[in-house]
């Protein structure tokens, strides 16, 4: 490995150092700065990013950056997609050492608002299998030097490292999302096979208790106890709907939808309407469309529940990279906080986690529109 090749022991020790403080047990969003951050310190670099490689192994889905601010990064305006330097590492799949990015024939430039940088240097990040799961990219040595073999070395033995506990989290997530599926799935049968079968015995109990001989109070007070259990059914009902989660990755985006919105119509009576490119799947990765059914399947839990509305229209379109889920709905709608709920902060969480955003819009008596997004090559 090329971590072999140096002999200064600090910069050994330093490498260590830096493989050890990587999160290993964090999130892979977490993770992933962290590895960044180790990266850019371990070489003295001013500015440090990891660019995820997209499905088709040519384009970036993500790019997660460390010594540039937040203001920073919103003048600058949308992340690179993986061209100029940032390509060519992605190209030849190897460790590009660049003195003066101006003046190297493969740069692309810099957009405005950009920091200037004059050194590069880019190297891959390795998974336990060989294949490229991303890029580190490092510029603007703090001593104004170039960046050094012992530099590249010292990253590219990192990078090596760094790939090899990426593939041990998301492992991690892959069993922890498996046992989370088996126990909703679980968990939806034991209520639909006994939970609601009891509760309409109860209700037929209640229904053969009823005869013209009783007290009218009685009468009155077994009617009310049995629009409470079609209530409560109706509740669980929505339950059901809500934990009941598709995982076969076989079905395409479009089945997963059609699925979806015919079970809210025959399960939970809200009607829904449904417009999406022909083409869909073959514009967004599976790992894309799974959270946006996901995504969907909270949103409308969220219009039964608390919506009462009537007809539901709900959209899937393509923006430039980005898939966009628009949901729109006729009920009651509402005012104040519209991000204070679990649903609606677990809706912008996944949709950030992916690269996209959640707004939501609302009027009490106009309805309520939810605009979901995500990076459809994620």
């Amino acid at each position: 490995m090329a971590f072999h090749r140096i002999n200064d022991p600090q910069r050994l020790h330093a490498l260590l150092d830096a493989i050890l403080l990587i999160e290993a047990d964090a999130n892979l969003t977490t993770l992933l700065k962290s590895i960044v951050e180790s990266a850019t310190n371990l070489v003295g670099a001013t500015y440090g990013a990891l660019g995820v490689l997209s499905k088709d192994g040519v384009t970036l889905s993500s790019f997660i950056t460390h010594g540039v601010s937040e203001s920073q990064r919103a003048a600058i305006g949308n992340a690179p997609k993986g061209l100029g330097l940032l390509g060519e590492t992605i190209r030849v799949a190897s460790p590009v050492r660049v003195e003066d990015i101006a003046k190297d024939p493969k740069s692309f430039g810099f957009p405005a608002n950009h920091p200037p940088m004059k050194q590069f240097l880019g190297v891959p990040v390795l998974a336990g299998d060989g294949h490229v799961f991303g890029n580190l990219y490092l510029t603007e040595h703090v001593n104004g030097e170039p960046f050094s073999q012992e530099d590249e070395d010292l990253v590219a033995g990192f990078g090596r490292a760094a790939g090899l506990v990426i593939d041990q989290a998301r492992l991690r997530s892959q069993v922890r999302e498996i046992s989370i599926i088996e126990e909703r799935e679980r968990l939806a049968r034991d209520l639909h096979d006994t939970v609601i079968q009891r509760l309409f015995g109860v209700g037929l109990s209640l229904q053969l208790a009823l005869s013209d001989s009783l007290d009218d109070g009685v009468r009155q007070r077994i009617n009310t106890s049995l629009d409470e259990l079609n209530e409560t059914i109706h509740d669980i009902r929505t339950t059901i709907f809500e934990i009941d989660q598709e995982h076969d990755e076989n079905v395409s985006l479009e089945d997963r939808i059609v699925a979806l919105t015919s079970e809210v119509a025959t399960r939970l009576g809200v009607k829904v309407h449904v417009q999406s490119l022909e083409n869909l799947d073959e514009l967004v990765t599976q790992h894309c469309a799974q959270h946006a059914t996901q995504a969907l399947r909270e949103i409308l839990s969220n219009i039964v529940r608390h919506a009462k509305a009537q007809h539901v229209e709900v959209g899937l379109s393509i923006e430039d990279n980005l898939l966009v889920l628009l949901v729109s709905d006729d009920g009651v709608g509402f005012v104040g906080n519209v991000s204070g709920g679990h649903g609606l902060r677990n809706l912008t969480s996944r949709a950030r986690d992916l690269g996209g955003d959640c707004f939501v819009d609302s009027e009490v008596g106009h309805g309520t529109q939810v605009r979901w997004t995500a990076n459809r090559l994620d």
